[in-house]
């Protein structure tokens, strides 16, 4: 008897590993993000991991597929300003799908509304602009690029072949395999969540 418990014993780390080895849409810090249950309920939605370099496709929630993306030249915090070379962390929906200079663009809704109000709370946006965002989101628009808080934020592949394997970006999310936008490309469509995770 002895032996088995010491064989149970031995695979119970085993065990506590793969349990974790799973990608799951629950990340710590999930509430910095609101509810992301519409994240979770849409047939198709998006995470990406910005610490994991890593963006995730998700069928009503399950993670399927994944794959590795480069992100803005200075990738650690959200975007809070146009020219910070920041990737946004939240929340957002892709606005439009249009081919690019990098193969690809699905453009995101940044800044999204929680990004403005903040932004207009903190005097970093002008009531005007504020006005300007909102009004495009609340039409299904993508948000004007040429306000404080920067824009024109997208997932998209490089124009150089082989793709860059480092952060270099304005603040878009690169990835890794120009083959693979494409086919992402194919697959979204205007009003699929994103939540970008730290």
């Amino acid at each position: 008897m002895p032996w088995r418990v010491l064989s149970v014993l031995a695979v119970l780390p085993l065990l506590g590993a793969l349990s974790g080895c799973g990608l799951h849409l629950s990340h710590a810090g999930d509430e910095a993000y609101g509810d992301p249950t519409g994240v979770r309920d849409a047939p198709l939605a998006l995470a990406v991991y910005k610490e994991r370099r890593e963006l995730v496709l998700l069928h009503h929630g399950v993670p399927g597929e994944s794959f590795p993306v480069r992100l803005g030249r200075n990738p650690v915090g959200h975007k809070v300003r146009q020219g910070d070379k920041r990737t946004p962390e939240g929340v957002y929906r892709v606005c439009n799908v249009k081919p690019s200079q990098y193969r690809s663009f699905l453009g995101l809704s940044y800044p999204n509304n929680e990004d403005a109000h903040r932004a207009l709370a903190e005097n970093r946006l002008s009531a005007g602009e504020y006005g300007r965002i909102v009004a495009a989101l609340e039409t299904g628009r993508c948000p004007p690029a040429d306000t404080a808080l920067g824009g024109f934020v997208g997932i998209h592949g490089d124009r150089e072949d082989p793709p860059r394997r480092y952060d270099w970006t304005d603040g878009c999310i690169a990835l890794t395999s120009n083959e693979d936008v494409l086919r992402l490309s194919a697959l979204v469509a205007p009003g699929t969540p994103v939540v970008i995770y730290p």
